[in-house]
């Protein structure tokens, strides 16, 4: 279930909700009881797992016509 964060427009109470995505999100209610909220937006959390992500994974292999040959 999804977590989202409001704060209060009366009082300014920051507070986390965790709602299913089908319900509203209009009508959240503070824990002082104000109903004028409002939805703060927060970058999600990201975590790369495997191989894949760096430069040096899954290269392909350097072709002969761009090798430089020393003599």
């Amino acid at each position: 279930m999804p977590l989202y964060v409001f704060e209060c427009d009366v009082c300014g109470t920051i507070f986390e909700r965790e709602n299913h995505m089908n319900d509203d999100l209009l009508g959240v209610t503070c824990p002082n009881g104000h109903s004028k909220t409002h939805r703060i937006f927060s970058v999600p959390a990201v975590i790369y797992k495997g191989s894949g992500f760096y430069v040096n994974d899954n290269r392909s292999k350097v072709s002969k016509a761009s090798q430089v040959q020393h003599t």
